[in-house]
This record gives structure tokens, C-alpha cells and sequence, in this order.
């Protein structure tokens, strides 16, 4: 298989993923598509120096981290707005799907809430879907300490959303 060929097939296994991640950390639609296509032409451009016997996603994620990060200094200052994107397929009610929207933005903002270390490794696991050896390898940190900070990150979300609704 050529390099072309494998990075196609990493484009289209991980295009979605990527992007995901990336409305996640701008909050806006386009700037994650922005930010999708620079991932992968910079992706591109360093293929020949990619290991690849490594995982793929934590190479692509840390590009798509740095970009928004770059993205976020350069609109430091200036108002964004909170976009969610639509991943959930099937058909609900309108009600049914105004009220799951409105939970995901509480829980989305619980989440927020929480201090960087705990909030990258919440989003990391539960909404990107990374393995446990994704996250160390994205983090560059032990799974165990991994293991810990995700059940660290945990307790305090509870704690937060028990808070908020007093349950």
C-alpha cells in the first residue's frame, strides 16, 4: 500500500473523530472544519515521519489540540458561541430531543467547569472515546495515572452535577 493510499484510509477511519474533537475545544462548527482540514494536510505533510507502528488518533489529536489552542489566542478577546454538533442519529420528537439537548449542554458545561487536567481527560475518555492507552500515549503520561485522574475527574464531576441539582 502506498502512503497515499494509507493516508486516505487514516482520513476517512478518522476525519469524523477529529472534527469532533475540534468542536469540542473551539465551539464553533466552522472553525472545526477549519481547523479538520489543517490537521490533515499538516498530517500530510509529516506522514513520512510518522511511526506507524504507533496509534494514529493521539498523533492526530495532538495536532488538532495544538491548532485549536492557536486558534483560541488568536481570538482571545472576542465572543464564542457554544455549538454542540449533532452525533446523535435516529428520530426523537421534538420534545425528546429538546430535553436530551438540553442535558447534554448541562453536562457539557459541568464538564467545562472542571479544572484542565480533569476536563481533557473527561473528554478524552467519554466523548473522543479514547482508550486508556490512548489517553497516556496523548498525555504522554502512565495508563495508571490515567486510571487515577479519569477516576479523580469522575468524582468531582458527580459532585459538581450533584450539586447543581441537589440530588
Amino acid at each position: 500500500m502506498s502512503d497515499r493510499d494509507a493516508f486516505i484510509s487514516i482520513f476517512r477511519a478518522y476525519d469524523r473523530r477529529v472534527y469532533a474533537a475540534a468542536c469540542r475545544m473551539v465551539f464553533n462548527r466552522e472553525d472545526a472544519a477549519d481547523i479538520t482540514q489543517e490537521v490533515f494536510y499538516r498530517a500530510w505533510r509529516n506522514f513520512k515521519n510518522f511511526d506507524q507502528s504507533r496509534p494514529v488518533f493521539p498523533w492526530l489529536y495532538r495536532i488538532t489540540k495544538n491548532l485549536c489552542i492557536n486558534k483560541s489566542k488568536k481570538k482571545s478577546g472576542s465572543e464564542t458561541s457554544l455549538e454542540f454538533p449533532d452525533l446523535c442519529r435516529g428520530r426523537d420528537s421534538v420534545e425528546d430531543s429538546a430535553v436530551r439537548d438540553e442535558s447534554k449542554r448541562e453536562i457539557y458545561r459541568a464538564v467545562m467547569s472542571l479544572p484542565p487536567q480533569h476536563r481533557e481527560i473527561i473528554i478524552l475518555k467519554h466523548f473522543d472515546e479514547c482508550s486508556y492507552e490512548e489517553i497516556a500515549d496523548i498525555l504522554d503520561i502512565p495508563k495508571g495515572t490515567v486510571m487515577s485522574r479519569l477516576y479523580n475527574a469522575r468524582k468531582l464531576l458527580k459532585s459538581k452535577l450533584e450539586a447543581e441539582y441537589e440530588l
